[in-house]
């Protein structure tokens, strides 16, 4: 089975996302970072001038489940080794 994106929808965060804070600020509460958009959207912030943004109003958001080896530490890992 195919599954179809629908078109990235970020969205501007005016308060930075916080690596060590409070999970309501958190890089996995506000981004799918598995998603297969992720690059696209980073690219239209930087675009966009926006300091940081989400995907929580964007349909393909929760197309990835959370687990373990989905992580803030898997993503830097896999990025890291692209």
């Amino acid at each position: 089975m195919v599954m179809v994106l629908a078109k990235p929808i970020p969205t501007e965060l005016t308060t930075p996302i916080n690596l060590e804070g409070s999970r309501k600020l958190s890089v996995e509460a506000h981004r799918n970072l598995f998603c297969g958009s992720y690059d696209e959207c980073l690219n239209e912030a930087v675009k966009r001038g926006w300091n940081s943004f989400t995907c929580v109003r964007c349909p393909n958001y929760a197309l990835t489940p959370a687990s373990p080896e989905n992580s803030i530490e898997a993503f830097a890992t896999q990025r890291k080794s692209a």
